[in-house]
């Protein structure tokens, strides 16, 4: 792993071999248009106020360890399989851990800014919960743009958690990119535009 950006990307590929049935919502995070992610607002409501994660998968790709790909159940069965794009239906799993890492990294270097990341994505769902028919509106970028950066702090803080303290340094300088983006949202249009602050 280069830069903050590249472990992104690669963290994100390693999570989608473990749990196959994050493809599709991991797709549309990253790669957008903002309305295959926004689309999801229910699961992704329902999912981060249910924590529903892997912990132990979300771990496993962050410290590059093998593991079995999670077998997929019935959505995914229905949709073809990993392969076919499939999604699970409970939300994404990475943004939903979130509250969990807050509490585990309690007391260490990252406690603040997993709290701040942790209160951010909790906004940001509150908001979305309130929204009614969102995926076309001239807001749905900067939502979008929102929600990657919620993932990407997220990712940032799992790759940080395997690497320990042999971590690079810019996992520290990432997540605060990440975390004053996510706390002055005007200036980020769009999901391409807050995934190009991570530093690359």
């Amino acid at each position: 792993m280069g830069t903050a950006r590249d472990a992104l990307f690669e963290y994100a590929a390693g999570t989608v071999r473990l749990l196959p049935g994050q493809a599709a919502v991991t797709s549309a995070v990253l790669q957008g248009p903002p309305a295959a992610l926004l689309e999801r607002i229910p699961q992704l409501v329902r999912g981060f106020a249910g924590e529903r994660t892997d912990g132990g998968a979300l771990f496993r790709a962050a410290a590059g360890l093998p593991g079995e790909a999670a077998v997929p159940g019935p959505a995914d069965k229905a949709d073809g399989g990993a392969d076919g794009g499939a999604d699970d239906g409970r939300g994404c799993a990475l943004v939903q851990s979130l509250p969990a890492l807050s509490r585990e990294s309690a007391g260490s270097a990252m406690a603040s800014r997993a709290d701040r990341l942790t209160g951010a994505a909790d906004r940001l769902h509150w908001e979305l919960a309130e929204l009614g028919d969102l995926p076309g509106s001239p807001a749905a970028g900067r939502f979008a743009a929102r929600y990657a950066l919620c993932y990407a702090g997220a990712a940032l803080l799992w790759l940080w958690r395997a690497g320990g303290e042999s971590c690079p340094e810019w996992a520290y300088e990432a997540v605060d990119a990440v975390l004053a983006a996510l706390e002055d949202p005007a200036h980020v249009p769009d999901a391409p535009a807050a995934l190009a602050l991570i530093p690359g």
